[in-house]
């Protein structure tokens, strides 16, 4: 797995076009040490090439994205950090992410 983040606190930033590679602890090492303030993201590109993207939404909640390009949308949900270490945990272990949690599909247009 590959990932990407954002730390507004730190001003640390991997971009998404050069995602790193990583394996499960240290992507659940960054995500954690993000901070609670809206603007962090953070990024998993698994080996399908599917991007899943987590941004701060607000104190207690986080938007979990998968951008669909060929359908001009992202498929949404949120998620709290508890729900987002799970998930996480989850995307590393191989699963499906669209089986992890109900997604709702919002076009871009």
């Amino acid at each position: 797995m590959k990932l990407f983040f954002e730390n507004i606190s730190d001003q640390m930033k991997v971009q998404m076009d050069f995602p790193l590679e990583a394996v499960l602890e240290q992507a659940l090492e960054i995500f954690e040490e993000l901070p609670e303030d809206d603007g962090s993201t953070f990024g998993i590109v698994n080996e399908t090439g599917t991007v899943i993207q987590f941004s701060k939404y607000n104190k207690f909640l986080w938007l979990v994205e998968i951008p669909d390009i060929p359908k001009n949308g992202t498929h949404q949900t949120f998620c709290n950090r508890h729900q987002c270490v799970r998930l996480i945990e989850e995307l590393f272990a191989g699963a499906d992410p669209f089986t992890l949690s109900e997604f709702k599909f919002e076009s871009y247009l």
